[in-house]
């Protein structure tokens, strides 16, 4: 797999089977598969994430979003918090775990400030206008490049990424990139993950001769 990231986001429309169907098929493309359900009960949030281990997901694949408790209780490989999120260092002194943790930001000085809390990474949007942001102006590429020279961290750009849009949102800095419906309603989410990391792959390729040539 490409050494560029490929977060997979439950856009809260499936049910856990469903999910789960698809989930056990992408799983081994992608960096991470984020649970966030907002809309359902933390404990059915709960049973769901036991439901996608007993199906077969692997643990450190998954990312629960919010509930820095179930990520421990579970063993999960990922935490992702909100922008509201109190400090990093007294999510972890209350939930000691090797989880990795990244953070939603929305401005150049909240990625520094997680960043400088111990954040693995943040992920940055809205990029491109999509339907779950209906009428909020998107960020751009500019301000996610701007975003990207601040921190040393993975910056992970989400919000109406397409495949054709791969390649410029990693040239303008960013590590990865995040994707909800686009992969979850696809007709073929299988195939669709595999056209997002063709373009991942291209793009560390390409990377990879300039470095080359310049050395």
């Amino acid at each position: 797999m490409s050494e560029r990231e490929l977060h997979v986001i439950s856009n809260g429309k499936l049910a856990w089977k469903e999910m789960a169907a698809i989930a056990t098929r992408i799983h081994p493309y992608v960096t991470a598969i984020h649970i966030r359900e907002k809309n359902k009960p933390m404990d059915e949030v709960f049973m769901g994430v036991q439901y996608l281990l007993e199906q077969g997901l692997p643990a450190q694949t998954l990312c629960i979003n919010g509930y820095p408790w179930m990520a421990t209780a579970a063993g999960l490989g990922g935490l992702h918090l909100p922008e509201s999120s109190p400090q990093l260092l007294e999510i972890r002194d209350s939930y000691q775990s090797a989880h990795r943790t990244g953070v939603s930001v929305h401005s150049t000085e909240e990625a520094v400030r997680r960043e400088r809390e111990g954040a693995d990474y943040v992920l940055y949007g809205h990029i491109f206008a999509t339907n779950s942001k209906l009428g909020v102006e998107p960020r751009g590429l500019e301000q996610l490049g701007n975003v990207a020279r601040q921190v040393t961290i993975p910056v992970i750009a989400i919000g109406g990424i397409t495949p054709a849009r791969v390649r410029p949102v990693l040239a303008a800095g960013a590590s990865g990139i995040a994707v909800m419906s686009g992969i979850w309603e696809a007709d073929d989410p299988v195939e669709t993950v595999k056209a997002y990391i063709q373009e991942l792959q291209q793009q560390e390729e390409t990377r990879g001769e300039r470095l080359e040539a310049y050395e």
